[in-house]
């Protein structure tokens, strides 16, 4: 099944509260490699432990902030810029945790299915454990509505 068009979709991922100081420690580290814009290399692992074919061959997308996808579909991590810009000594402790995919693009040509999404979820926590050493991580697909009356629409 595609993606809903009526509503926003976003891959978030997060870790365990239990955890070391020293996994959280490397979780930020992941963090800031996926949102800092230095991704390639956690990309080729995500789409190493990829099981469907069509995300195994997706290509590394050449962005500031990284991700996958081609002209037609992409999936991007969260705007870097941001992220620095929040990342000041005063906001440091009020940034989130989570490490997130949050710019799933569709074209008419080329839509996202969820089965491709589950899979990308799947491969990130993967690879995610795999990097912490640790069994820690989480993920889920965020859908928010676009607008209040979609149900009542006949499409």
């Amino acid at each position: 099944m595609y993606l809903l068009n009526t509503h926003t979709h976003k891959l978030r991922f997060y870790i365990n509260n239990n955890i070391s100081e020293e996994d959280m420690d490397k979780w930020k580290e992941l963090k800031f490699k996926c949102e800092g814009g230095d991704n390639k290399e956690i990309i080729l692992l995500i789409k190493s432990n990829c099981r469907l074919e069509e995300n195994k061959n997706l290509p590394y997308l050449n962005r500031f902030e990284g991700g996958l996808g081609g002209n037609n579909k992409q999936i991007r991590f969260r705007d870097n810029e941001l992220w620095y810009y929040l990342a000041t000594d005063e906001n440091i402790g009020n940034l989130d945790n989570d490490i997130y995919l949050d710019k799933i693009l569709n074209t008419e040509n080329e839509k996202w299915t969820y089965q491709e999404l589950d899979d990308l979820i799947n491969a990130f926590i993967k690879t995610a454990n795999d990097y912490i050493e640790n069994i820690c991580v989480n993920g889920c697909i965020e859908m928010r509505c676009n607008s209040p009356t979609y149900l009542d629409s006949d499409d």
